[in-house]
């Protein structure tokens, strides 16, 4: 016989927002459609708040009082967010947004052995995830949801204690639409035994066929039109902060805890991402946006904070932040550094790690590794190329001696140097209409550093680079 498992969390939106803000306030959520009370946080519910209060009789409850309007969106997000952390204990899953999940639990008891080790290895995850949520174990899912919603927390795993259970439900409890809900109490009908021992054919009569098809699918073992949870190819989330940010520094806070949602996202992947897109939304101002690239594709929180907070320290907001949300879009397989047993204690950082650095401080167009190029002009011999990029270029045996450090233009000089080697005389450039004809020198600046000089046509002098 199948076994279903549904998880109904009663104030996921409002869980959600306490996690990110680490909020230990009262906490409530209005309900757009009716401006009434729809979730609220312990602390809020010990100043006497109950769920239906208007918004003024709450404000009169407690005057230190937070409100959210309830977003279902941000709320869906979330119950996807869920789903795809349970995906590493069960494979099938099918999510009711925005705050359910039905399970197929017997495929996975072959490989948990018995349900209390199923259930041992499911509700860590969950209580990790700091959420309020009712369970209901049934070989009928439509059950198994109705009674999670009504607060059962217990395993029905025969059909008869399903239908036990149902008994004691009221018609309020058993999924019906408001419109029946209705009807049913106007003809004196409020409890399940009431409705389900009257005949199926004389109910569909009177009050149509979805409310006998809702019927029937409380006591089938098997989901119509069910689409089971894939997980996504790419981690976005997003936080909706209870107070504005006006720092651009204290964002490390909640960012730090949104990159160890996307370390743990990643590790069960066996992923890393090569950047990261940072969305901040502004009270009264445009959307801004962060993009961070790392040299080489990473996962680990420390490496991205790292990088972040060279970043952030440039970030210049134009209002305070009220929302933010976190874009990794291409995720690659993660690679195993192969080490060489022989090659000795090294430094803390690969290459890769140190150019993210160097980029994430200087800036990422400020750092690039050269190439020569085909021209005797010494500021036209070389071009730029990405970082750590291989060059395929054959270098001559025989090279003249040039400076390490070459001036990004010649400086004058208002004398003849002191002359150790030379000349050397490079002319060309008419392809490019920038001719140059000049005689090279090594010489020795009034310094005493070592230096490469010349003298152009006119009889000029000018220092040019400089031998380390």
């Amino acid at each position: 016989m199948m076994l279903w498992l549904y998880l109904y969390f009663p104030a996921l939106f409002l869980n959600t927002l306490e996690r990110d803000n680490d909020n230990q306030s009262p906490l409530i959520v209005l309900s757009r459609a009716t401006g009434n009370v729809c979730q609220a946080n312990q602390q809020a519910q010990e100043h006497g708040i109950r769920l239906g209060n208007d918004l003024g009789t709450a404000s009169a409850l407690c005057h230190a009082l937070n409100v959210v309007d309830y977003d279902e969106e941000k709320e869906a997000e979330r119950v996807q967010q869920l789903a795809s952390l349970i995906y590493q204990v069960n494979a099938d899953i099918i999510v009711h947004a925005p705050d359910g999940l039905m399970m197929k639990v017997s495929p996975m008891l072959a490989l948990y052995g018995s349900l209390e080790a199923y259930w041992d290895a499911l509700r860590p995850v969950l209580v990790e995830q700091q959420v309020q949520f009712h369970f209901a174990f049934s070989p009928y899912p439509e059950a198994a949801k109705q009674l999670a919603i009504s607060g059962a927390d217990r395993a029905f795993l025969t059909e008869e204690n399903t239908r036990t259970a149902l008994a004691l439900l009221s018609v309020r409890q058993l999924g019906f639409s408001t419109a029946h809900i209705t009807q049913l109490e106007r003809m004196g009908i409020r409890q399940a035994p009431q409705l389900l021992d009257l005949p199926l054919a004389s109910l569909g009569q009177r009050f149509g066929k979805p409310l006998t098809a809702q019927i029937r699918r409380l006591t089938d073992t098997q989901l119509a039109h069910a689409a089971t949870f894939t997980p996504p190819a790419y981690f976005r989330q997003s936080l909706e902060l209870l107070h504005d940010i006006e720092n651009s520094q204290t964002l490390c806070f909640p960012l730090q805890r949104m990159l160890r949602e996307m370390e743990a996202f990643l590790q069960v992947r066996e992923a890393v991402v090569p950047s990261i897109t940072l969305h901040f939304s502004q009270r009264d101002h445009d959307e801004k946006s962060l993009t961070i690239t790392a040299a080489a594709p990473e996962s680990a929180t420390s490496r991205w904070m790292t990088l972040l907070q060279l970043y952030l320290e440039k970030l210049k907001l134009d209002a305070p932040v009220m929302h933010i949300r976190l874009d990794a879009d291409t995720l690659l397989p993660k690679q195993s550094p192969t080490q060489d047993l022989f090659a000795g204690k090294r430094g803390q950082l690969t290459p890769a790690e140190l150019v993210s650095l160097m980029q994430a401080k200087a800036g990422e167009h400020n750092v690039y590794g050269v190439s020569l190029k085909n021209d005797h002009r010494p500021e036209h011999a070389f071009h730029r190329q990405a970082p750590l990029m291989k060059s395929e270029q054959q270098l001559p045996e025989h090279l003249p001696a040039r400076p390490s450090l070459l001036h990004m233009t010649p400086r004058p000089l208002m004398s003849r140097p002191a002359i150790l080697a030379g000349p050397e005389r490079i002319s060309g450039g008419w392809w490019d209409r920038m001719p140059v004809q000049r005689d090279y020198f090594v010489a020795r600046n009034p310094r005493g550093q070592l230096c490469w000089v010349f003298r152009n046509a006119m009889g000029e002098w000018f220092e040019h680079g400089l031998f380390c």
